[in-house]
């Protein structure tokens, strides 16, 4: 029986837990933690998990005013390997989110590493929404860092109408959030890579990322535009574009899988909706249709990347059966704005 105790920074079944997860980070980066040498001196909280009499979970909540009033940031988040994928991770997770308001702290903050698959889509499933890097990580490329607001939730923990406390980019996407109604009497075209209409909805799509993210990576300016589709063009199999009438009212592309991904696997890329069609549920349209292209060709499973400070494609692709899974290949680190997902099929 696994029991949920009370416990010292200090205690020395939580030490040993804190080594072990320092060491399984080293381990998985290549590199001490950010924060490794913390003392615990700000720390109001730490929960011990046990299995009988046998450490296997911990976690902490110490105060960070630095990070705003009523701020606390989660630390040394661990499950032992061989009691992982029983719901510890969460368990403690809810108890420290039940000891928060006892010292005064409403909103919740983490930082996890990209490679943390498990733990990114745990805090998900929790109701924690991604932001930017928060210092000490701020230029941390693998790092991703998530916050919840506590008073916006429920007694039962549910993230409630109050998780407005988004950035303003955040409210609003390249997509809707997967409504289903409305798509009746739309049609599915197939295009492709350079087909011009093609072209001009991925400049469209490129128009709103550079405002949630800036002039970077792919979508910087039109040469990295230009160029990007010179080379996507090469795995690029199909362009799917939905259709009222004649107006095209979205689009979604299926690719060979990137070289680092297995040989039978799917990339979906450029997921757009345009703003008059939101809310109809052409995003879900095009996904189900880019899934069954997939089948179509063989594929064992659709993978996909996107951007942190689009949450509505986040909470979209989780809501279709796609889950957090580590980035691969050697570039993953360049791509500090990303998340990844994968389905099978």
């Amino acid at each position: 029986m696994t029991t949920a105790h009370a416990a010292g920074w200090d205690h020395p079944d939580v030490a040993a837990l804190r080594a072990a997860q320092q060491a399984e980070l080293r381990a998985l980066y290549g590199d001490d933690d950010i924060g490794h040498e913390m003392t615990g001196a700000d720390v109001v909280a730490t929960v011990l998990l046990r299995d009988g009499d046998v450490p296997v979970a911990c976690g902490a909540l110490r105060a960070a005013t630095e990070l705003g009033a009523g701020t606390g940031e989660l630390k040394r988040m661990f499950v032992v390997p061989s009691h992982r994928g029983r719901g510890l991770a969460r368990r403690v997770l809810d108890e420290l989110e039940r000891a928060a308001p006892a010292h005064g702290l409403s909103r919740l903050v983490l930082e996890t590493g990209a490679l943390q698959a498990a733990a990114i889509g745990l805090y998900l499933s929790a109701g924690y929404v991604p932001i930017d890097r928060f210092s000490p990580y701020q230029d941390v490329t693998t790092s991703r860092c998530f916050e919840k607001d506590l008073s916006s939730c429920d007694r039962g923990g549910t993230v409630g109408a109050r998780q407005a406390g988004l950035p303003g980019s955040m409210r609003s996407d390249v997509l809707d959030e997967g409504r289903t109604d409305g798509v009746a009497g739309l049609v599915v075209d197939r295009l492709a890579w350079l087909d011009a209409e093609a072209v001009a909805l991925r400049r469209l799509m490129a128009q709103t990322l550079r405002g949630f993210y800036g002039p970077v990576g792919y979508f910087a300016n039109d040469d990295t535009l230009a160029a990007a589709d010179l080379a996507e063009a090469q795995r690029a199999l199909v362009v799917l574009v939905v259709r009222d009438g004649t107006q095209p009212l979205g689009t979604l592309s299926l690719s060979a899988a990137p070289e680092e991904r297995a040989a039978d696997w799917g990339e979906l890329e450029r997921l757009l909706v345009l703003p008059a069609a939101r809310g109809r549920g052409v995003a879900r349209l095009l996904l189900g249709a880019a899934e069954d292209e997939a089948r179509a060709r063989g594929m064992s499973t659709a993978c996909l990347s996107t951007g942190y400070r689009q949450l509505p494609a986040i909470r979209l692709y989780l809501s279709s059966g796609y889950r957090i899974v580590a980035p691969a290949g050697e570039r993953w680190p360049e791509l500090d704005r990303l998340l990844w997902f994968a389905k099978a099929l």
